[in-house]
């Protein structure tokens, strides 16, 4: 957890401890650049259930070098031997995907796999990689959308003027006149960061803000050489 507190870089410390490798955690990603790749890749992967050929094509497209089957499958080995209570967690969820054909995310939210039960192997299995991907990425976005809620709350209570018109992935989108955009910008990062009973003491979730005066940000103008 002390590459959250600190704000380190989070694949170059996995690389660093799979691979025990012999330098600064800061050194990794000019001196191992392969090895943090791999990493990030099976960090990724295995949350899509990612197995050795699908790391390989990943390793190899991302870091422009030939990163074998075997190699990969080492890899996630290693990973695992490092992080054994994240295989035990893992290998448990797909239990009960695989029994009860659904799952309840950490605030309640139920996600249907009926799939699972399909008689096509490969469908099942597509189908108990995506129940173990929505167990993992549904905890941020239910983060967001709370936090989002209680934003809009706290400017109708308010009578602030800001308006939020849409929530994509990760990211809230709003309208918010000059005057209101840093009461705004802080007002959000507090609801984001509540504790909401899953937070890592003195990691709070981290918060960026981009402010423009059109949706793109700037980029819509950059891209077309508009500027």
């Amino acid at each position: 957890m002390d590459v959250f507190k600190s704000g380190g870089n989070f694949h170059s410390t996995i690389a660093h401890k799979v691979f025990r490798l012999p330098c600064a955690v800061e050194e990794v990603s000019e001196l191992y650049g392969d090895k943090r790749q791999a990493a990030k890749a099976v960090t990724f992967g295995i949350m899509y259930g990612a197995g050795p050929a699908k790391i390989s094509e990943q390793v190899t497209k991302d870091s422009g070098t030939y990163f074998s089957t075997s190699q990969a499958k080492e890899v996630i080995e290693d990973y695992f031997k490092q992080f054994f209570m994240l295989k035990k967690w893992l290998d448990n969820c797909k239990k009960v995907i695989e029994k009860q054909g659904f799952i309840y995310s950490f605030f309640g939210r139920k996600r249907r796999l009926p799939n699972v039960f399909s008689q096509d192997k490969g469908i099942a299995s597509h189908e108990v990689r995506s129940g173990v991907n929505a167990l993992v990425q549904s905890v941020a976005s239910d983060v967001n959308l709370l936090g989002a809620i209680d934003m809009q709350k706290y400017i109708v209570q308010t009578g602030m003027k800001a308006k939020i018109f849409a929530l994509v992935h990760d990211s809230i989108l709003a309208e918010v006149p000059e005057d209101e955009v840093e009461l705004y910008s802080k007002k959000l990062q507090e609801f984001v960061q509540a504790d909401r009973g899953l937070s890592i003491p003195g990691a709070p979730i981290g918060c960026d803000f981009d402010i423009g005066g059109d949706y793109s940000m700037g980029k819509f103008e950059k891209f077309y050489d508009l500027a």
